[in-house]
């Protein structure tokens, strides 16, 4: 009777909240996808049909039980997603490099510059590398040069280079770079040996061809113009608001930014689309208000919606139509598409639909960072501002220019305070990091972005045909000055970053699911996603990292000392690597065995390895193949970046270079009954993007 009673109960909520079914499409949609990527096979190309077509014929057949019907429905949506996801992988399935390759001779066409400080990094396709047959030939490869490039996209290089395989993760379950280079058609990265120079080829390309280059040889020309007018820093930002190319710009002030909490201002993303289409939307609604026949005779708010519709896409491929502009570019569109055809133009509903679109169109985005923190923050903040909007209109409605301005800077901080815990915890989960500041540094610095960098960024691209954008380009370095003090500021403040381990994938999982439930419910049971966030962040204690990290290369290993820190093995080895560890760890010091060796008895070493001792446990790592025999009898792990006899398997567990070379980074906890190894390999399964080494 009581099961009864809950079923009928839940069955009249659901009825309640009809009108909000649709609002968990994407949702359905991304447990659909999420299953795919988490599995360690490639499935069939049928498997996601075929629960769909069986899905579907559930509920026509529960459609008179609504609460069956819905839950039959979630599958054939997250069954549609799961089937995206397959033909995503499938489309852009391309050769990738399984092992290092070269010194080699390529040759290919230029379709990216990237002006990093350091090192210059060039994006080539139309192939052609020496040893290597068609069918193994990359399409697209990254490639780190010497000096400043002597050559202009859509040129032709040659030179020689060194080619390795995209990268792993450091460590099972961290970022994956091999899936993102693979969805990305890249199949290699790489280094010049020497100088890369131009050379005559002609080579006919498709459309799709030239259409990249042509905008991407008009990004870099529209670059170089910034530049030329704003020197160093403000240039570099400058062209990163504009054309979307962050390269430029020093690392420290990257990492200031983050510590502020204004990185998002360097990625263009919704702030910016919606910036440049409200300006263009303004702007040419009040021209077209002025001329008395338009205004009488024309719908001027729609005609202005279209230009500015025409304009954000302008600037989606003057931005280089990355995924974060692409989602950015569709949710505008979709609002803009609002004021079209007289519907609202920003509510839940168009929320879900953008979301829907991007999850149909590139499900592999919804793995990434960027996604999910920028529908983070529109999900809380129209959910808040739905729930709000009758206190917001009274609150809003009396006039005067300093309430105004007090209601511009109360709904800014709102906002930001919304967006801001929306979105910590997907940062802590991405990143580690919790910035403090965050509230004061968007006050100070998002207004000088809306009112004033950007409004002179838009009044400087339409300057640029008639060449007279020098003033404008000025007046917006200002802006950005301003903007770059700030971040120096507020980042320099004690206690601006606080770096924390990182948060389990479950505990993770569950506060997503809670703030879902909050955020897409209307009536009194949403609070209940309140109580599923908290359990969701009671869990995070519990996640614990590894006690031994061991790279690819085998030549930096980490270990995790009693309170918990981690110590590096080498100093100046992967520093890539060790940051990550050290990052997933929440530990901002570096420490090493030589500073722990003499002072701490779990860890000895000699010119031959070291000996650690932790919880019962002898693990060696060897340098010296002498050392082998006798650290085989004595301990229950070996490790070395050197290649270990069969023998030594027989009495022992061995990583070396043979298990490091096929299964990628390892990691070890060292549990009372034995010790659990896992790989990086083995973590991911065999996958499309997981090279396949022997």
């Amino acid at each position: 009777f009581m099961l009864m009673e809950l079923r009928n109960r839940i069955a009249r909520e659901a009825a309640d909240e009809q009108d909000r079914w649709i609002l968990w499409v994407p949702v359905a949609l991304g447990v659909g996808i999420q299953l795919y990527f988490g599995l360690r096979f490639e499935p069939s190309p049928y498997l996601g049909p075929i629960v769909a077509i069986v899905a579907f014929v559930g509920v026509y057949l529960s459609r008179k039980h609504a609460v069956f019907m819905l839950t039959v429905l979630v599958f054939v949506i997250g069954g549609i997603g799961f089937s995206m996801s397959k033909f995503r992988s499938d489309f852009v399935a391309a050769p990738i490099l399984s092992k290092p390759m070269g010194p080699v001779t390529i040759e290919g066409r230029v379709v990216g510059i990237e002006a990093f400080p350091d090192r210059p990094r060039i994006r080539l396709t139309d192939l052609t590398i020496s040893r290597s047959g068609t069918a193994t030939t990359p399409t697209r490869i990254l490639l780190r040069i010497r000096g400043k490039p002597n050559f202009e996209i859509g040129d032709f290089v040659l030179g020689r280079v060194k080619l390795l395989p995209p990268p792993g993760p450091v460590q099972p379950g961290a970022y994956d770079f091999q899936r993102r280079s693979w969805f990305q058609g890249v199949g290699a990265i790489g280094f010049t040996m020497g100088r890369i120079s131009r050379v005559d080829r002609h080579r006919s390309m498709g459309l799709a061809g030239r259409f990249e280059v042509g905008v991407a040889a008009f990004r870099r020309d529209l670059s170089n113009r910034i530049i030329s007018h704003l020197e160093g820093v403000t240039g570099a930002v400058a062209a990163a608001l504009i054309v979307g190319d962050r390269s430029a710009i020093p690392p420290d002030v990257t990492q200031a930014m983050r510590d502020s909490g204004l990185a998002h201002l360097l990625a263009i993303s919704g702030l910016h689309i919606g910036i440049v289409a409200s300006l263009i939307f303004g702007v040419v609604r009040f021209l077209l208000a002025a001329i008395e026949p338009l205004a009488i005779n024309i719908q001027i708010k729609k005609l202005a919606a279209g230009i500015a519709l025409c304009g954000s896409f302008a600037y989606l491929l003057i931005a280089g139509a990355t995924l974060p502009t692409q989602r950015a570019f569709i949710m505008g569109a979709l609002v803009l598409g609002a004021l079209l055809l007289d519907r609202k133009a920003i509510s839940m509903r168009l929320v879900a639909l953008a979301a829907t679109a991007i999850l149909m169109i590139a499900p592999e985005s919804l793995l990434s960072a960027s996604f999910q923190l920028s529908f983070a923050a529109v999900v809380a903040l129209v959910a808040v501002y739905e729930a709000s909007a009758d206190s917001l209109r009274r609150f809003t409605a009396r006039p005067g220019i300093a309430r105004r301005v007090i209601i511009y800077f109360s709904l800014l901080a709102m906002t930001t305070i919304v967006a801001g815990v929306a979105t910590g915890f997907v940062a802590y989960y991405h990143f580690g990091r919790i910035t403090h500041f965050g509230l004061v540094a968007n006050l100070l610095a998002v207004p000088v972005t809306a009112i004033w960098i950007m409004p002179m960024g838009v009044l400087a691209c339409l300057s640029m045909p008639f060449g007279v954008e020098g003033p404008a380009l000025g007046l917006m370095g200002d802006g950005i000055d301003v903007m770059i003090h700030v971040t120096r500021a507020v980042a320099g403040w004690p206690g601006a970053v606080t770096t924390m381990p990182a948060m389990p994938s479950l505990s993770f999982a569950i506060m997503v699911a809670g703030g879902l439930w909050l955020c897409l419910m209307q009536r009194r049971w949403c609070w209940a996603g309140l109580g599923v966030f908290g359990i969701g962040a009671l869990l995070i204690p519990f996640g614990s990292q590894p006690d031994i990290l061991i790279s690819e290369s085998g030549k930096l290993m980490a270990l995790k000392l009693a309170d918990g820190r981690l110590v590096l093995s080498r100093k100046n080895r992967e520093k890539f690597v060790a940051e990550s560890w050290l990052r997933e760890n929440g530990q901002a010091e570096k420490i090493f065995w030589r500073d722990i060796t003499g002072t701490d008895n779990s860890l000895r070493c000699d010119p031959a390895g070291c000996i650690y001792r932790s919880n019962g446990h002898r693990i060696a790592f060897v340098r010296d193949i002498s050392a082998v025999d006798e650290d085989c009898r004595l301990s229950v792990l070996v490790v070395s970046p050197i290649r270990i006899g069969r023998r030594c398997r027989r009495i022992t567990r061995v990583i070396d270079f043979v298990d490091l070379r096929q299964g990628g980074a390892h990691t070890v906890r060292l549990e009372p009954e034995g010790t659990r190894v896992l790989s990086v390999n083995a973590d991911r399964g065999d996958r499309p993007w997981v090279p396949r080494r022997r």
